[in-house]
């Protein structure tokens, strides 16, 4: 469920089919994600799964897989 969602808000904020994301998925190399990028990501994800999650860390993630990690760590 999480990482549907991440999948999903990603193909919105990037314009991209949801068949071209997976949780091995490189946001740097394969999305050229920067770090602007991924706080928006995180800042939509906090909304949607109504948390808040540490920028730091996520900043540091480096694949789709783990920012759905992180948000369920956030929701425990």
């Amino acid at each position: 469920m999480v990482l549907e969602k991440v999948i999903a808000a990603l193909c919105e904020q990037l314009d991209m089919d949801k068949d071209s994301i997976n949780a091995g998925t490189k946001l740097s190399e394969d999305l050229s994600l920067d770090s602007i990028d991924k706080a928006e990501l995180v800042t939509s994800l906090e909304d949607e799964f109504d948390i808040v999650v540490d920028y730091e860390t996520a900043l540091t993630v480096s694949t789709v897989g783990d920012i759905a990690a992180q948000i369920e760590k956030a929701m425990k």
